[in-house]
């Protein structure tokens, strides 16, 4: 009576363990079709946060987090998705299976007071905005340290080349007179192009005063990776402080999930 007993038991928990597994695969699936892009194959970041780490910017339940996925989050590249409750789910259960191999106090080493000095220094604010001081040219840093993996701001830093983000593509524009305006790309159509120059410019162009578009293969920011071991590190660690507010007045895109 007792082995039988066992025996029911153990068959029970195998079928739970093998639906588990199922909804693990499953959401896999579906974060390898819409969010690896982003995020990275094993959540550890990316042009999107670190999923990895069991704690996330915008709350850590799965209510929160269901929430981020359905809207999106507005002022950056987060766009919203459209899933079925059960693939939601088994996102949101294969996503919490990242926190074991990540580290929620994972900090990175170095000064940042230094850092921020390196900052300064290198010129960085005449691209960047901190907390509203800068410039627009380039991406704001407000929470680069909540929205990017060491990682990825290491070679962002040292080869920007490697992930250009769309909204930050070069572009530079010949006008009939041979004259060359390079700037960040805002729009172009039929009738115009427009761009974002680095003085902060915004410059529209009609296409019959331009003779050539040419859009830049490299990025607008220049590598610096003359930067010594010790000042990269440092300037890594002060960014990573950086997790501030979101610029909440940018629309959200919107997103099928890819089945």
């Amino acid at each position: 009576m007792k082995l039988a007993r066992i025996l029911v038991i153990l068959c029970c928990a195998a079928a739970v363990q093998a639906q588990t597994d199922q909804r693990l695969a499953d959401g896999k699936a579906t974060f390898r079709s819409n969010c690896a892009f982003c995020h990275g194959l094993t959540g550890a970041g990316g042009r999107g946060p670190a999923l990895n780490l069991g704690r996330f910017l915008h709350g850590s339940t799965d209510e929160d987090i269901t929430s981020v996925i359905r809207s999106g989050v507005p002022g950056t590249t987060m766009p919203s998705f459209e899933f079925e409750h059960d693939e939601l789910a088994n996102l949101i259960a294969y996503v919490r299976s990242f926190s074991a191999s990540g580290s929620s106090t994972a900090v990175v080493p170095g000064d940042p007071v230094n850092g921020r000095k390196i900052y300064e220094r290198s010129g960085c604010a005449g691209c960047h905005r901190i907390e509203g001081e800068g410039s627009v040219f380039g991406p704001d840093l407000t929470r680069i340290g909540a929205g990017r993996s060491s990682d990825y701001i290491r070679e962002s830093i040292v080869n920007p080349s490697a992930d250009i983000p769309d909204d930050y593509a070069g572009v530079t524009v010949v006008t009939n007179s041979g004259e060359r305006i390079t700037g960040v790309r805002i729009n172009e159509d039929t009738f115009s192009v427009q761009l974002r120059d680095a003085s902060q410019k915004f410059q529209m162009l009609q296409k019959g005063e331009v003779r050539q578009v040419i859009a830049e293969k490299q990025s607008l920011m220049p590598p610096y990776s003359s930067l010594s071991s010790d000042d990269l590190q440092n300037l890594l660690a002060y960014l990573n402080t950086l997790r501030g507010g979101l610029n909440a007045g940018a629309g959200v895109k919107k997103e099928k999930g890819i089945r």
